[in-house]
């Protein structure tokens, strides 16, 4: 069988550069975010964005935060070895309080739209560290405009959480504000101590020691 190769999703408006310094254990190729359509599902925007790549049965999908909803979304219609989430909300797992009080009360609705891409950018900033690393992040992601960041909330908060056909891991931060779930339900559910939502570039080498002797191990 030809060799696994993984395709690597970023976080909310980042782009490939957050993992300029990451090794991975199999040929990895790195995916950039598109512009959404204006009220486009998950779904939607997942096979817009993945269809155009010759992603094979053999192949992994690994994503950071908005790159692992977007990850589990496309696996449940497309054969993988496994997904792997980073920092991520996983299918089964449910939503804070906070974040279905968005849905309920329509806030996102009528929201300004800067109200919300300054609201993304303070969870940015929540328990995050190193700040240099977080600059770079945030820098990255005033490339997108406001109405990006309000798809992307409303997007997330109505997903739909199918269930993906092949395994899902997950590998988190314990002091994650941003998405401080836990992913019980994971087939692998991995916490990082002291880590935050910037995991993949304060415990790189944590994080590439699991994927090496946790999941390679896992692949057929």
């Amino acid at each position: 069988m030809a060799e696994a190769r993984v395709w690597v999703l970023p976080g909310m408006g980042a782009d490939s550069r957050i993992f300029k310094q990451f090794a991975f254990p199999w040929q990895a190729t790195y995916l950039e975010w598109i512009m959404p359509v204006e009220k486009e599902s998950i779904a939607s925007y997942a096979d817009r964005m993945l269809n155009t790549h010759p992603i094979e049965e053999n192949d992994l999908l690994l994503g950071f935060s908005l790159g692992g909803i977007i990850a589990q979304e496309w696996a449940s219609r497309n054969k993988v070895q496994r997904v792997v989430i980073l920092n991520s909300v996983h299918y089964q797992t449910p939503l804070r309080p906070l974040y279905r009080r968005l849905v309920k009360t329509g806030m996102l609705k009528w929201a300004p739209k800067e109200s919300i891409r300054k609201f993304i950018f303070f969870m940015a900033r929540l328990n995050s560290r190193p700040q240099a690393e977080l600059d770079h992040v945030l820098e990255m992601m005033e490339q997108f405009p406001c109405a990006y960041y309000r798809w992307v909330l409303e997007a997330v908060l109505n997903w739909e959480r199918p269930a993906p056909l092949c395994p899902v891991d997950s590998i988190r931060g314990d002091h994650d504000v941003v998405f401080p779930f836990e992913n019980k339900k994971a087939d692998n559910d991995w916490v990082l101590t002291n880590a935050t939502h910037l995991s993949f570039q304060t415990h790189t080498a944590q994080i590439a020691k699991l994927l090496k002797e946790g999941v390679d191990p896992l692949l057929s």
